[in-house]
């Protein structure tokens, strides 16, 4: 078993399966990303004592950006169609419903701050992982050593770029599925206002009735 930055990388069929199917369908920054996410978010979920499934954890972070690629990628922000398509390649290769929605979970809250960090230690996994390799948020309470291990096995090459690319893309498929995302900025610059913004929003009661202007006069 290949360990890397102390963090040992699941061999198993399902996991060795789940990385192909990686492969066949990400450039190979995008791979590197995903490869870099478990064991970024190894390192964080274990300096937080959380018990996690390697396995499904390692499932999930290899195929989180499924949604992302030109194969997978639809009208649907791209963390639910990466979740959909891995939920259904999990159960397809021998996964219990419960696991399999496990990896769906953290798939599609993987973007979702104060959430995926909630709701289960494989989602916090995948979570911060991502968190760390994107924009390094967390990136300090990793060990120096262990962040230059990870980057010597899994080299940054056109990554920033590329993810900025890719993210694009999938706004310019669907602005209106972004447009109150993490990504709702990028949907206005890109696409202009699709819908009002959140702030546009807030005080302003869509059921609110105007006075009448039919009162009877005596």
């Amino acid at each position: 078993m290949e360990n890397i930055a102390g963090i040992r990388i699941p061999d198993s069929t399902l996991a060795k399966d789940a990385h192909e199917l990686a492969r066949e369908h990400s450039p190979d920054f995008l791979l590197a990303h995903v490869d870099r996410t478990f064991v970024f978010g190894s390192l964080a979920t274990q300096a937080a004592s959380l018990n996690v499934d390697d396995e499904l954890a390692y499932v999930a972070a290899i195929l989180h950006d499924l949604g992302l690629t030109s194969r997978y990628g639809g009208q649907r922000r791209f963390e639910i169609d990466g979740a959909e398509i891995a939920r259904s390649w999990a159960r397809s290769n021998g996964m219990s419903v419960d696991d399999a929605d496990h990896i769906w979970h953290a798939i599609a809250l993987h973007t979702s701050a104060g959430i995926a960090d909630a709701r289960s230690p494989e989602c916090a996994l995948v979570h911060w992982g991502a968190a760390v390799d994107v924009v390094g948020l967390g990136a300090e309470n990793l060990p120096s050593q262990a962040v230059s291990a990870v980057h010597a096995a899994f080299p940054r090459e056109g990554f920033a770029d590329g993810i900025a690319d890719l993210l694009e893309d999938a706004v310019r498929r669907s602005p209106e599925a972004y447009a109150t995302s993490f990504l709702s900025n990028t949907a206005t610059r890109l696409c202009g206002a699709v819908v009002p913004s959140v702030d546009e929003q807030l005080r302003q009661d869509p059921f609110a009735t105007t006075p009448a202007t039919n009162a009877r006069v005596a």
